[in-house]
């Protein structure tokens, strides 16, 4: 037997005719089938809030059309398709310039509640996809406060900003791992490549590092300490993504000779050895060195 369905829209701009499919209406054997998305009425309240109101009072006056006369009538002129296309096409009385009824279509199949509600939500819901939270892995971190920062916390500066105005000549402020002395200085500074920390923040970082190190160089000359002896790391792991920008910049970094650019490049499993030496070391904070100057 027939089934005859029609498309209940919001019409937010009559001009162009802009249009938000927001209910369904389906009459088929005896039974009357119709709906409205919930989701896309909510959507309406915010694309044109000023006639969300009068939306919901003119559903409301369309659900009870349908229940108190529509629903009575259809039960008993249900076999006769011609009736049944009249009376959905006379829901367009409601027709009021948001709040339109396609005209009737015709679908040679026999329609029960479940498969009408398949048919709304394909066609009519809203379907929102929840979006997929990225798994970070954070490893990386784990190992670097495992095996250094943890175990150097109480000797020498973690997590520790190295401020402009305590090192001549630098002019930007930068936060190491960590940062101690004894005879000679050690600094770390570590950097997740595999993070979600954008390309251009990790290349200035580095960019940076570079800077930052012959300055301290430089200050620990005028303490007495040899700047061809210190000890500055930085930690990155092997990318492990697919982004040919941080593939390429992990290439150059592990093919430029450490003396070049005043660090030596390590990954985080090595970093425990560093850990040792300045264990061994005795090392002390760099900030102590600091107050002595001042």
């Amino acid at each position: 037997m027939k089934s005859f369905y029609s498309i209940i829209r919001f019409v937010n701009n009559p001009l162009s005719k802009e249009n938000l499919a927001i209910g369904l209406i389906m009459i088929s054997n005896d039974k009357i089938f119709y709906k409205f998305s919930a989701e896309k009425i909510q959507l309406v309240n915010k694309i044109n809030p000023l006639n969300f109101k009068l939306l919901e009072y003119t559903i409301e006056k369309v659900k009870s059309f349908i229940k108190n006369e529509l629903e009575k009538d259809i039960s008993l002129f249900s076999d006769d398709n011609k009736l049944n296309l009249e009376y959905l096409k006379r829901l367009s009385i409601y027709n009021n310039g948001f709040l339109q009824f396609d005209n009737p279509s015709v679908i040679n199949i026999d329609f029960n509640e479940v498969k009408f509600n398949d048919l709304f939500h394909k066609y009519i819901d809203l379907v929102i996809k929840p979006v997929e939270k990225k798994t970070i892995d954070n490893s990386f971190s784990k190992i670097v406060k495992k095996v250094f920062r943890e175990p150097l916390k109480d000797i020498i500066d973690i997590d520790y900003k190295v401020k402009k105005a305590e090192i001549p000549n630098l002019f930007f402020d930068y936060k190491l791992d960590g940062i101690g002395y004894n005879g000679i200085i050690y600094s770390v500074k570590s950097i997740d490549l595999n993070s979600e920390k954008p390309i251009d923040q990790i290349r200035k970082e580095i960019s940076e590092l570079e800077s930052l190190n012959p300055r301290i160089d430089l200050f620990g000359k005028s303490k007495g300490f040899n700047p061809e002896k210190n000890k500055h790391y930085l930690v990155i792991d092997k990318y492990k993504g697919k982004k040919h920008s941080y593939n390429e910049l992990y290439e150059i970094l592990s093919s430029q000779k450490s003396e070049d650019y005043k660090y030596q490049l390590i990954n985080s499993i090595e970093l425990k050895d560093v850990t040792s030496d300045i264990k061994r070391a005795n090392a002390h904070k760099f900030s102590d060195l600091l107050d002595s100057t001042n």
